[in-house]
């Protein structure tokens, strides 16, 4: 699986974007939430005409995961006169859409990954973010390998660690902050390095940073995602 960063910024770091992930297999687009920011992305990386058939995997509600995301319905439905696939666990994306303005009629709402060509499979893990709303990772399989998608999340669950550990994970993308606090909602980088040990630090990809904290992780032993740049 080849996925695109749009960005690896935190909501309040804006120099690294909103981050998300993209992957276009022929003419099938595959979506990793969908912020503020996403739509302008994909309008200059894609060439969207081209695309039949898209999947927006979200992984929770904030802004910076789903602030474009009614545009996207909006451009398809609209100029396209298709409906792409919302994956999401909850159904509380149904209620911001119609707030938008954005009735079922303008999409398809699933809580799992329906059948695609990638053969990409997305089973939810729910992760700890913040109180007042459910939030999920994602385990990504198409068959040929599986890795981990973090979304927001204060920690990595037992489960996926001990998937990494037995070699089941090609990559962890994890949400990663320099802020260390009573109550996070972001994993702290100093948690990641109690818990990681150094042989496997470069399968875990480093994103939602906060700030320009890039060589300090590499130095750490992670990698950071990259992100794709405009021509």
């Amino acid at each position: 699986m080849e996925w695109n960063f749009m960005g690896k910024g935190s909501a309040f770091y804006p120099p690294f974007g909103n981050t998300g992930a993209y992957m276009l297999l022929e003419k099938e687009l595959y979506l990793l939430d969908c912020g503020e920011r996403a739509f302008d992305h994909l309008y200059y990386h894609v060439d969207l005409e081209a695309v039949e058939n898209v999947y927006v995997i979200l992984t929770h509600l904030h802004a910076d995961h789903v602030g474009s995301l009614g545009t996207l319905i909006s451009y398809f439905y609209c100029l396209r006169g298709k409906r792409i696939h919302v994956i999401h666990p909850e159904e509380t994306v149904i209620r911001l859409l119609i707030l938008q303005g954005l009735e079922t009629d303008a999409y398809q709402f699933s809580r799992e990954m329906p059948e695609n060509k990638a053969g990409l499979r997305a089973v939810p893990v729910k992760v700890q973010h913040v109180e007042n709303m459910e939030c999920y990772g994602y385990l990504l399989s198409d068959g040929k390998e599986t890795i981990y998608y973090s979304g927001d999340a204060r920690d990595i669950p037992v489960a996926v660690k001990r998937m990494l550990f037995a070699g089941e994970l090609a990559r962890l993308y994890q949400d990663t902050s320099t802020h260390d606090s009573p109550n996070p909602s972001h994993c702290y980088y100093g948690k990641l390095e109690a818990e990681i040990p150094w042989e496997w630090r470069g399968r875990i990809y480093c994103m939602h940073l906060d700030g320009p904290c890039t060589e300090l992780l590499k130095e750490k032993g992670f990698q950071v995602v990259e992100v794709e740049q405009t021509s």
